[in-house]
């Protein structure tokens, strides 16, 4: 994103001149530093872009100049619930793979099954795909019908499924033991997922001052907050 100034902006005011703008990598001045390696591995998607007396068209304005913060959250919104759509796969497929181990494995003279911790370890995976997957429908329900309290329920989601999706996943991977983190298995790729997952599209902690936000105002405007509806 960068800024826009048109001629009737006050260039002073720094309202309405937020805007962003398709900037082809071949544009003079698009520089690719480097790439930059996520968890260890020397490569991935991201890369550092300088950008140095870059110039485009103004055809190449996406939307109205003053939308650009608009556009760039309603992305992060649908995007936060297509995240927790995602993770909710990906917990359900950690747990099918501990169930799996659970009632393969031997050990100590019985199966892993009949084991009161790894009974512990299914009970409490299962409660944390519940829940996620109810939250995330109600949070899609929500945005489909453009309901106020949408915002709550993606900050809600945005902060509850990854770390559920964590604990799921850690579960398994304790199930699995050393199997559990070697390549054999998709848990240890899950596993980096899920902890990123705090940090794409906003850090769990400025979703809980929103969360909190939203909850302070409704009480101060409406004395409560409807969790029926």
């Amino acid at each position: 994103m960068t800024r826009v100034v048109e001629a009737d902006h006050d260039p002073a005011s720094g309202r309405g001149q937020m805007a962003q703008l398709i900037v082809p990598t071949d544009a003079p001045g698009v520089n690719i530093v480097r790439g930059v390696g996520i968890w260890g591995r020397p490569t991935s998607d991201h890369v550092e872009v300088r950008y140095e007396d870059v110039r485009v068209p103004a055809s190449n304005l996406l939307g109205a100049v003053g939308q650009g913060h608009q556009a760039a959250q309603d992305r992060l919104g649908a995007g936060r619930v297509f995240h927790c759509m995602n993770s909710i796969g990906q917990m359900w497929r950690a747990f099918d793979l501990m169930v799996e181990r659970a009632t393969t494995r031997t050990v100590h003279g019985g199966p892993l099954q009949d084991k009161q911790f790894v009974q512990g370890f299914i009970a409490d995976s299962y409660m944390d795909i519940s829940a996620a997957r109810l939250m995330t429908i109600q949070a899609a329900e929500r945005v489909a019908r453009n309901d106020r309290g949408a915002r709550t329920d993606i900050s809600s989601i945005k902060v509850f499924v990854p770390a559920a999706y964590s604990r799921v996943v850690d579960r398994a991977i304790q199930v699995w033991g050393a199997a559990g983190v070697s390549s054999d298995l998709p848990l240890s790729g899950m596993y980096l997922g899920a902890r990123t997952l705090r940090l794409a599209d906003g850090p769990d902690e400025v979703h809980k001052v929103l969360i909190a936000k939203h909850v302070l105002d409704r009480y101060a405007t409406e004395g409560g907050w409807d969790f029926g509806n």
